[in-house]
């Protein structure tokens, strides 16, 4: 260190010698090392590390056990083309059933025969013993949608499985479920629903999942029971003001165009019930070659959609969802008790449209019934018709050939639940254990000291807090839209669209001969000019007709095939 130079006394010529010289050797240098290093053979970690990482992805279903359950999920239906998929037949949307198969191939859940790598190139089901309950249509919703396959499980083959609750309480309480070699069919599985709901779209969720279905289950010839829910609100569109308005008298006096005689609708809705032959109510696909029209009916009525704790989102008027100021100034609720809020719901009732169900309970349900029963009740319900319409559509021996009428819209229809009861003549309770996300018994035996990934109900991920942020964004839309159509009415004019309103004599109310508004469950109403009456209408052919007529063009389309 003694020999280097001071180069505070080098002139500026020198100094630009030095960095040079210095320059130049340091490029030399960098060439006689990558020369060096290009003749020095790879080391043989780096190859060895390679083959481990690919052997890491590869993955051997032939290693792990399977098992037969059933899943009951929810979807939001307005973002899919229905719940089937079909393979060759591309649509604009993608379908519950193919995000559902994307989930499961993801997770290696499920193993079909034909491609056991685990591709998801194309949905296919083969060797899942896959089937599902109601085939719900683009648009529709569920609530209790239900399928039923084989998957992976998390029991190793030399596990012994526990079949009843008294053996897996007894070997939970002993700590020896898995030490021992005994599976409990529950605690110990794989939380399928968190898996799937981690993978899946935020409007598709996995509610639960039942571990020891029947052996012959099918989760459509097994069903017994399914329900549907039909929403619309009252009025059903925005009424008129002044001489546009339409004024018909109903069974609870005169009534404005757009308000629905509830009265009305569910006397026509109670019609329903029983055995009936509902091909009047439902859309003829000739390919099926369907001769059986009967269908049981086990309930049917129009039912107001009460605010509060049985109402939507009414989950937060219940105990443990209070504010913090309800915490401080009252007495905590016992389980189910209501809680009281600073605005009544009766205020907020009065100021809002109401809401409505269509309530529908059945056996089965033919090719678009649902939305053929809604259609006529809203024609009803608007004074068109009369609730006798719905026994003369019913008698096919006085109405042999279905009238051509418009079925009602698809978004506001919903797949409540799909029930599997020992009864199939009458409605009777589900007899499925059903686990569902969140259930004490899914989580027992495992960590709920709060280090683990939840239960997954709540929490980040959870399902409620993935299906708030689903109601939360749509309901965000409802209060701008209606604040906006508020704005809208009044104008510059504060509240003095009210006043008129109120002050209008009775000769400004007319009854126009213009085109008649028909509501059919959409957002709004359809012009359809003069109302012709259902049984005035052109009929189609009978079901008869039409399966010989399709049968007839297959039997000529193959006797013509090369």
């Amino acid at each position: 260190m003694d020999d280097a130079p001071d180069y505070s006394q080098w002139s500026s010529t020198k100094l630009i010698e030095r960095v040079t010289f210095l320059e130049q050797q340091l490029r030399e240098q960098t060439v006689k090392f990558a020369a060096a290093s290009a003749l020095q053979p790879k080391p043989l970690m780096s190859h060895k590390r390679k083959s481990l990482t690919a052997s890491k992805r590869e993955f051997d279903p032939l290693k792990y056990s399977t098992r037969f359950i059933a899943l009951k999920f929810a979807y939001v239906g307005q973002g899919y083309n229905g719940l089937e998929y079909h393979n060759n037949n591309p649509t604009p949307l993608p379908t519950v059933e193919e995000e559902l198969w994307k989930a499961l191939m993801k997770a290696r859940l499920i193993f079909p025969t034909s491609d056991p790598s685990g591709s998801d190139r194309e949905v296919n089901w083969e060797g899942c013993k896959y089937s599902k309950c109601g085939r719900t249509d683009k648009g529709v919703s569920a609530f209790g949608q239900v399928i039923g396959l084989r998957v992976r499980s998390n029991r190793r083959p030399e596990m012994i499985p526990v079949n009843t609750a008294e053996e897996a309480n007894q070997n939970t309480e002993s700590g020896d479920s898995t030490t021992a070699g005994v599976f409990d069919p529950i605690s110990d599985e794989l939380p399928y629903a968190q898996i799937l709901n981690r993978i899946l779209p935020p409007d598709i969720r996995v509610l639960a999942w039942c571990p020891s279905p029947p052996t012959d289950f099918s989760a459509r010839f097994s069903c017994t029971e399914r329900r549907y829910r039909y929403y619309f609100t009252q009025p059903a569109f925005s009424p008129s003001f002044g001489v546009s308005r339409h004024i018909r008298s109903t069974s609870e006096g005169e009534r404005q165009e757009g308000w629905l005689d509830i009265e009305a609708m569910r006397n026509a809705a109670r019609r329903f019930e029983g055995l009936h032959d509902f091909r009047n109510f439902c859309k003829i696909d000739a390919s099926k070659q369907i001769d059986n029209f009967d269908r049981r009916i086990y309930f049917a009525d129009v039912q107001e959609v009460e605010i509060g704790e049985d109402g939507p989102v009414g989950y937060i008027n219940m105990r443990g969802t209070h504010s913090f100021r309800e915490y401080k100034t009252q007495e905590a609720p016992t389980s189910g008790d209501k809680i009281s809020h600073d605005h009544p719901q009766s205020s907020l009732d009065q100021a809002s449209p109401k809401l409505y169900m269509f309530r529908l309970h059945g056996s089965a349900f033919l090719w678009h019934q649902v939305r053929h029963m809604v259609a006529i009740l809203f024609l009803i319900g608007q004074g068109l018709e009369s609730p006798s319409l719905i026994d003369t559509l019913l008698n096919v021996k006085q109405c042999p050939q279905k009238p051509t009428y418009e079925m009602a819209d698809d978004a506001p229809l919903v797949l409540e639940d799909c029930i599997f009861s020992h009864t199939r003549d009458k409605s009777g309770p589900d007899v499925l254990n059903w686990v569902y996300v969140g259930d004490q018994l899914e989580q027992r035996g495992k960590d709920s000291n709060g280090s683990g990934k939840g239960d997954g109900k709540y929490g980040l991920g959870g399902v409620v807090d993935e299906l708030w942020k689903v109601w939360r964004s749509r309901k965000m839309d409802e209060i701008l839209a209606g604040t906006l159509l508020d704005v809208a009415v009044r104008g510059n004019r504060g509240s003095l669209y009210r006043q008129q309103v109120e002050t209008r004599t009775e000769s400004t109310i007319q009854i126009q001969n213009d085109s008649q508004k028909v509501f059919q469950g959409g957002d709004t109403y359809r012009l359809v000019g003069k109302y012709i009456p259902v049984l005035d209408r052109p009929r189609m052919d009978t079901v008869d007709v039409i399966n010989a007529r399709y049968a007839k063009k297959r039997r000529t389309s193959s006797n013509t095939d090369p």
